[in-house]
């Protein structure tokens, strides 16, 4: 089993950066000091060629369409990336349908899912056109409905199922269970019937999404088979042949110790094996089959780079306390929702030959409050002020998931490392940019 350093040094190696300059991370080259003079730490740096091998490794191995949820990167350029790369999207809101248009994903290819979506958002959609809007509840099929209508087109509807079984083996569940996702699979045939009965409404398939972080192949291939049956049942009910199948995906980042690589390649061989037992039912003819996947195409194609501003000796304990922390990368500090809150692969990119020390080190942030901390026992290279330290598997759920405003420091940078060369693709902050969007009280009467 791979320790949580031997996981940071196979993914530096990954960026191009096993071979360091005087013992610096240089990833395809370029020292990573470079990167924090030029645009300022903390930062995030993402790795166009993993993003792009990534995608066309799953869609090569899966046999199918990939949908990637923007949720777990809404970077602009990201999604450009993936959108080239010959993904469709997965939209959860009006401004990640804003940011899958701009980068380049075709209406046809994007699915609009999630709880709450507004009458604004819905309309977005028809007017859009894209594929399909998975509804997740009855309620949403007659609002959708009536938005259609009076935009005069027909618009394409998946139904989110939420299932009977739960999906075993995951991290996190998001179905099979109570909750405020899909419509029970006991409401199936109600769920069509309401569908058909609006002509400004065109029943494209069924989404099944029950669960993330997935590592076991076998639980999640039989979680498949299931939903090929809850689709061939909605058939049914339609008495016409499915458009669509949205798998869900959640395939399984190892981010901790004790987690291995997700069996990509197996999982694909039984995949296509149950796939080509249904491809000939005629209530499947001409069905896109997709997997929608955001945080296993993009997590390790991300490096979050922060820097040592105090080295201190408290009570036999040295503290590395950086300018960056749960303010620029919560899920890496445990503070989104992790019950255990365990360390991500760390290294420090100064010294990347730096001998370790037996004592690990607490790598803490800079905001107020003991929450704020990367591990208390990480095995780093002793560091000094100045230090750069890089939080690695933080293509996902970094920037845009972290609570930006907490303390009112300035946001990270984020960085593309395209082709050798490094490109800005959002500036960091500046402490001024705290006032802005904001009134005084100048000028406001009692």
């Amino acid at each position: 089993m791979l320790t949580q350093t031997d996981k940071a040094r196979g993914l530096a190696a990954r960026f191009g950066g096993a071979a360091s300059v005087g013992g610096e991370f240089a990833p395809e080259g370029v020292p990573v000091s470079e990167i924090a003079e030029r645009f300022g730490s903390p930062f995030y740096l993402y790795h166009a060629g993993m993003i792009s091998e990534r995608v066309r490794r799953v869609r090569e191995t899966l046999g199918t369409e990939v949908a990637y949820s923007l949720k777990a990167n809404p970077n602009l350029a990201v999604c450009s990336l993936i959108a080239r790369a010959g993904a469709g999207g997965e939209v959860a809101s009006s401004g990640e349908l804003i940011v899958a248009r701009a980068a380049g994903f075709a209406p046809e290819d994007i699915v609009f899912a999630g709880p709450a979506k507004t009458d604004e958002e819905l309309k977005m959609a028809v007017d859009e056109g894209i594929h399909a809007v998975n509804v997740e509840s009855l309620g949403e099929i007659e609002r959708l409905a009536a938005i259609a209508q009076e935009a005069g087109v027909r618009m394409g509807v998946g139904l989110r199922i939420n299932p009977a079984a739960q999906l075993m083996g995951s991290g996190m569940r998001m179905g099979g269970t109570v909750g405020q996702f899909g419509i029970d699979q006991a409401d199936l045939a109600e769920a069509v019937e309401k569908v058909l009965s609006h002509e400004s409404l065109l029943l494209r398939g069924v989404h099944v999404y029950t669960a993330t972080q997935v590592f076991e192949v076998d639980p999640l291939l039989e979680h498949c088979r299931n939903i090929f049956d809850i689709a061939l049942e909605a058939a049914d009910h339609a008495g016409h042949a499915l458009e669509m199948i949205d798998f869900g995906g959640g395939f399984g980042v190892p981010y901790f110790e004790k987690t291995s690589e997700f069996d990509l390649e197996r999982f694909g061989e039984g995949l296509q094996e149950i796939v080509s037992g249904y491809r000939s039912d005629p209530r499947l003819e001409g069905c896109r089959f997709l997997f929608e996947l955001g945080r296993y195409l993009v997590a390790d194609a991300g490096l979050y780079v922060t820097r040592v501003v105090d080295v201190k000796e408290t009570r036999g304990k040295t503290f590395a306390v950086t300018d960056g922390g749960m303010n620029h990368h919560l899920t890496a500090t445990g503070n989104m929702g992790q019950v255990f809150r365990k360390a991500y692969p760390l290294l420090n990119l100064t010294r990347m030959d730096g001998e370790v020390p037996e004592e690990g080190v607490a790598v803490a942030g800079p905001c107020c409050t003991p929450l704020d901390s990367f591990g208390n026992n990480i095995p780093l290279a002793a560091p000094e002020v100045g230090d750069l330290i890089g939080v690695f598997y933080s293509g996902a759920y970094g920037y845009s998931a972290s609570n930006l405003g907490f303390l009112s420091h300035p946001s990270p940078a984020e960085v593309l490392l395209l082709d050798g060369e490094a490109l800005l693709l959002r500036a960091g902050g500046r402490p001024e940019d705290v006032l802005n969007g904001q009134k005084a009280l100048t000028g406001f009467t009692s």
